[in-house]
């Protein structure tokens, strides 16, 4: 029972959490930091930089090999900082947990009380094992021998985006709506979560390499130790982005495939969107989310992703409506419920129609709708950059929001071409 419990509570605690008045912040104008990071150290299967003159730094960490060197890399080259996060982590979903309890009928806030968070993690984790390719669990396990963190302590980790979803705002711009830059395809990826807890703390880029023949080069913009993919931009190059879907009426299911564990499989695996819709209608899914999916000939698609049916909407078909106008060549989800009336992101995409690009999307569409207070990252298909910025962390009960605050810029290129 727990496992078809929780989601509800932290679906409700997360929402609430991020719903500011739209369009009232200012633009962000401090300057982009250029591929401004340094070389750390490395081990056999991994490389580590760290980017300057960003509080924290983020580690942008290459792994190379099998799926356990990879994992049992990255657990060794960043053990200091995954060995305070994930206590820290825990002790922050576990009072989540406490604050959303209050939202439910009483007996099933006694469910949750007697049985507790790991209880309910594990139980998404047995609900979901069948349906999850070995070789995550290989590298969680490569992880947990380069930490020293217990096996399944790490699993629950990776099960508690099954238990939660947040508000996020997403965008695909492209021909018309871009016609006077020199882009491709522009995809904003805006990720409006927690900002009060212990993640933002040890942000990290995380850059796979897997062995010839097992995919793409790609990577996920995550935090040190946790291996699913909620934001994320490949080599082929696909791009990736999430959001809840609150107004999903139908079946809830906990038996199948957890999403961030299929977006990830879509950086790997597909070379296109195409291949990644076949992939998400193929699969068992389970959580009710908006996708988004970007590549440079297709370009963008916002998937209404759920355990009943899949919906694909194009800039053609995605619903009209007094607060949503269509526009050629762009397609956009706001952070609210949707359908949303709140007219922000049309009204700041209507004013630069035509020449939207990166530094629109990043001064103007994040700061001033204030979307991506955990995490942002806009993608340049045709530059091969992302470019990503995070917020500060949770100190004494302030903190900055990532739109406020300063951006870096990854030449993609590059980074995939890294040699160990």
């Amino acid at each position: 029972m727990i496992g078809f419990v929780v989601p509800f509570v932290f679906s409700i605690l997360v929402y609430i959490g991020s719903c500011a008045n739209s369009c009232t912040g200012k633009p962000n104008m401090l300057p982009i930091n250029e591929n401004d990071y340094v070389f750390v150290s490395q081990n056999t299967n991994a490389k580590l930089y760290t980017t300057k003159n960003i509080d924290p730094p983020i580690s942008i960490v290459h792994l190379y090999g099998t799926p356990y060197q990879m994992g049992l890399a990255q657990g060794q080259i960043l053990k200091p900082y995954i060995s305070n996060l994930v206590p820290a982590v825990m002790s922050f979903l576990e009072a989540q947990i406490g604050q959303a309890i209050n939202f439910l009928p009483q007996w099933l806030r006694d469910v949750i009380e007697v049985e507790g968070l790991d209880a309910a993690l594990e139980l998404t984790y047995y609900a979901t094992r069948d349906y999850t390719p070995s070789y995550f669990y290989d590298e969680l396990k490569g992880l947990s021998d380069g930490t020293g963190i217990d096996y399944q302590t790490l699993i629950n980790i990776h099960m508690f985006p099954e238990l939660i979803q947040a508000a996020c705002s997403m965008v695909g711009a492209w021909g018309d709506a871009i016609k006077n830059t020199t882009g491709s395809l522009y995809q904003l990826r805006a990720l409006d979560w927690t900002t009060n807890g212990p993640f933002q703390q040890f942000p990290a880029l995380l850059v796979y390499h897997p062995n010839p023949g097992n995919g793409n080069s790609y990577s996920i913009l995550s935090f040190a130790g946790f291996i699913g993919a909620l934001t994320g931009f490949s080599s082929s190059p696909v791009g990736i982005c999430e959001k809840v879907w609150i107004s999903y009426n139908g079946t809830e299911n906990r038996f199948g495939y957890p999403w961030h564990f299929l977006l990830r499989d879509i950086l790997q695996f597909d070379h296109d969107i195409t291949s990644a819709l076949n992939r998400i209608i193929n699969s068992q899914r389970t959580c009710s989310i908006h996708v988004g999916l970007g590549d440079p000939v297709n370009e963008f698609r916002v998937v209404e992703y759920s355990y009943d049916y899949v919906t694909i909407y194009n800039d053609q078909n995605y619903p009209v409506y007094p607060a949503h106008p269509r526009m050629e060549d762009l397609l956009y989800v706001n952070k609210h419920v949707q359908p949303s009336n709140d007219p922000c992101l049309g009204q700041l995409l209507e004013q630069q129609y035509g020449a939207i690009d990166p530094a629109y999307l990043i001064q103007h569409v994040t700061a001033e709708h204030q979307t991506g207070d955990t995490h942002a990252a806009v993608y340049d298909f045709k530059q091969n950059v992302i470019y990503v910025v995070i917020a500060s962390p949770w100190i004494n009960g302030t903190y900055t929001p990532a739109y406020d605050r300063q951006w870096t810029k990854f030449d993609m290129t590059a980074l995939f071409n890294e040699k160990l």
